[in-house]
């Protein structure tokens, strides 16, 4: 459905066949259900989203302060550790939720993965996340060689929300003149403030990702009277040169689609390694409805072959 209640026609078949399943998980919307439905209801369809993960080793770490997370740690994992910041709108999502994505990340890169439970809002504001994101991803590059692998070797990611904490973790710890990623995959990442592009025109009223929504978890991340020009909420806004080399992903039908696009021809812009990989057809979350649409499962796929080749060099296999 569009604005007008139709389904956009870039919407690739499988993924426009969800929409009835999905309204019957997603409405009504996140901010007339409250959290604890929202979160509810987010845990749900990950799990139906993302079944059928594949059997990796893991591990329960706790990385000081009353920070935690989960190690996921496939065969092999070529020397490479990745730290992962789930999505959620910094509200809703969690580690368990995001348990089957985490595995195939490991499998698939490979990778250890380093799952972060960082503090959420509305009982944790901003900037409670930035400031877990930015201490479990230190803790990764001081410990890499302890989980197996390389310091020189440790990427951040994130989708969505966690895409907006991976890219803020690589602008705080360039400025703090210390230890850095190795490398960032941002997957449909949330950049930028403000609604005034045409994809969000064009895809704000999908249930993937409704506008409104958006708002919301703004309103619950965001307190009252804080400036969202601050880069650790809208990196689009932060001095983006100098920043580890970049996989940007963007989904085709996504709200967040032209944010997306405008930070990877930023980065450009300032002289930085990346890569903007667009995946036609898509919608936002894609990553975790794998388990419903083979189309999803193959977009994915591609994603991680191209994180594969950022990370090792070539792609995984």
């Amino acid at each position: 459905m569009d604005a007008d209640g139709a389904v956009p026609p870039q919407l690739h078949p499988q993924l426009a066949a969800l929409l009835p399943q999905l309204a019957d998980l997603m409405t009504p919307p996140a901010r007339k259900v409250g959290l604890d439905e929202a979160r509810r209801r987010f845990s749900a369809l990950l799990s139906a989203g993302l079944a059928g993960a594949p059997d990796v080793e893991t591990a329960d770490v706790v990385l000081g302060e009353g920070l935690t997370a989960r190690t996921y740690r496939p065969a092999d994992p070529h020397g490479a550790t990745v730290v992962f910041l789930h999505g959620g709108g910094w509200t809703v999502g969690s580690v368990a939720d995001y348990d089957g994505l985490a595995r195939r990340l490991a499998a698939r890169l490979p990778a250890v993965v380093v799952s972060v439970e960082y503090r959420r809002a509305p009982e944790h504001p901003f900037p409670a996340a930035v400031q877990d994101a930015v201490a479990a991803t230190r803790w990764a590059l001081a410990h890499a060689a302890d989980l197996g692998g390389e310091p020189g070797r440790v990427a951040v990611a994130g989708d969505s929300g966690g895409g907006n904490l991976a890219a803020v973790v690589c602008q705080c710890l360039r400025d703090a003149h210390g230890p850095q990623p190795a490398a960032q995959l941002l997957l449909y990442p949330n950049v930028a403030r403000g609604a005034d592009q045409p994809s969000v025109r064009e895809f704000g009223h999908l249930p993937f990702l409704d506008l409104a929504d958006m708002a919301w978890y703004t309103r619950q991340y965001v307190p009252q009277g804080t400036d969202l020009a601050d880069p650790r909420i809208s990196p689009a806004e932060g001095h983006l040169a100098g920043l580890p080399p970049a996989l940007v992903v963007t989904a085709g039908v996504d709200a967040l689609h032209d944010s997306g696009r405008g930070y990877a021809e930023a980065i450009r812009a300032h002289h930085g390694p990346v890569e903007w990989l667009d995946v036609p057809g898509m919608p936002h979350g894609f990553a975790h409805l794998v388990a419903l649409a083979p189309a999803a499962e193959a977009a994915l796929e591609e994603v991680l072959a191209r994180a594969s080749v950022l990370l090792h060099g070539h792609p995984a296999g």
